[in-house]
């Protein structure tokens, strides 16, 4: 899911995205912990039951980067140099691929995903930072992971697609005491991502199925489907989105295959949709975040080369992208947030030499800046959800040998 904050962009589908993530995301990770969704050209990749999304890992060139030497940390924003993970605090049940959504009174709705056996869960929990506790919430309708969440302007959280017994189209909405079904997408798809529009509606879009890439935009409100009309384009699985100050949605890259470079910009009430700028480079898995001022900050992906570590920068204006300089690491997979006025940290993910538990930090001009902060494992398909301008909870995660049972929350130095 992607809601909009004052400073921040939750993606969960991600994670996917994440995602995802996703997050989201915004990637779909195989069952055993291989890379998420490398996918032979012409094959969508999508299996049925348990191991959805499961290929092979390697595929497209990794290693990119390689051989072009070490990456300075030349970037400058103190809050974010200093940023720190809390103790660890316990989750009733080890989870990926779920969505993490942040509660009008604070506390954090944790829905669905894929549980230790790797099935889809409707295990819901109701984690309170504050109080270090996680309570059970009520089930879901439906067990479904690779979702969409986002809560609308009532208060009220809805989520949508996934892949449960089949990919799903179905739309739950949960009031604060139960989940009812209020609908359907106009196709079923998992790895979808999820806005919180301005008017109070959610917005959902990309991902896709066994058979199809769904190229329309979905409103939805309270009582189900308001409009689903606005095209973006047929790559837009494994993309990246982010949600633009003047309340647009950016939607970057994707997978047709192969890997694209093309872009999309959702109107604020998200009923129509034009072609954005291109992206310097293809690319699929990417992390993207808002920024002040309008712009947007895209992250590593997957390239036709191989897993990147170059930057690109949205203008203000729209009128294209412009490259900052290189991540300290080549990752794809991860979560990513604009915490800071003057920057954004990005977590997690898959490498050159596979998932990550390493944190880097980009300050608004695209440089790196090192960070000590970590993962206590590496991961992906966890969550990572503001909870403020200066913090934020990551939630779960894959490994190759299950998920994290744990949540942690990030502060911003002061």
């Amino acid at each position: 899911m992607l809601t909009r904050t004052a400073h921040a962009l939750v993606v969960v589908t991600t994670a996917l995205v994440g995602v995802v993530g996703v997050v989201g995301v915004v990637g779909a990770g195989g069952c055993d912990g291989t890379e998420p969704v490398i996918v032979p050209p012409g094959q969508f990749g999508e299996g049925e039951g348990e191991g959805e999304g499961e290929v092979e890992s390697g595929g497209e060139g990794e290693g990119e980067g390689e051989g072009e030497g070490p990456v300075e940390p030349t970037g400058s924003c103190p809050a974010i140099a200093g940023a720190r993970f809390g103790a660890p605090i316990s989750l009733r049940l080890p989870r990926s691929r779920h969505t993490a959504t942040l509660l009008d009174d604070g506390r954090i709705l944790v829905v669905g995903g894929e549980n230790n056996s790797f099935l889809p869960t409707a295990d819901v929990e109701i984690l309170d930072v504050e109080a270090r506790t996680s309570v059970a919430g009520p089930s879901l309708v439906t067990a479904r992971y690779e979702h969409a969440a986002v809560k609308l302007g009532d208060g009220s959280v809805v989520v949508a697609g996934g892949f449960g017994d089949g990919h799903l189209a179905s739309i739950e909405r949960f009031d604060g005491t139960a989940w009812t079904t209020i609908g359907e997408l106009d196709a079923p798809r998992s790895g979808l991502s999820g806005v919180a529009l301005d008017n109070g509606n959610a917005l959902f879009f990309g991902g896709d199925n066994r058979e199809t890439i769904p190229t329309t935009a979905v409103v939805v409100d309270a009582r189900g489907v308001v409009a689903s009309s606005a095209p973006i384009g047929p790559a837009r699985r494994l993309h990246g989105a982010a949600v633009l100050s003047d309340g647009r949605t950016l939607v970057v890259g994707g997978f047709a295959p192969p890997a694209v470079a093309t872009t999309a910009l959702i109107a604020a009430d998200g009923t129509t949709a034009v072609s954005g700028p291109t992206l310097s480079d293809a690319r699929r898995q990417a992390m993207v975040a808002g920024l002040n001022g309008g712009r947007a900050i895209v992250l590593g992906g997957i390239g036709l080369d191989g897993i990147l570590d170059r930057i690109e920068i949205f203008a203000a204006s729209g009128a294209g992208f412009t490259s900052g300089t290189r991540l300290l690491a080549p990752r794809h997979s991860g979560e990513v947030l604009a915490l800071s006025d003057c920057g954004a940290i990005v977590c997690g993910g898959l490498g050159t030499a596979g998932a990550l538990d390493s944190c880097e930090g980009v300050d608004t001009s695209g440089a790196p800046i090192a960070l000590t902060a970590k993962l206590p494992k590496p991961t992906f398909s966890f969550t990572f959800t503001a909870l403020s301008s200066t913090s934020a909870v990551v939630v779960g995660g894959s490994l190759p040998e299950g998920h994290l049972d744990t949540a942690q929350v990030l502060t911003l130095a002061p």
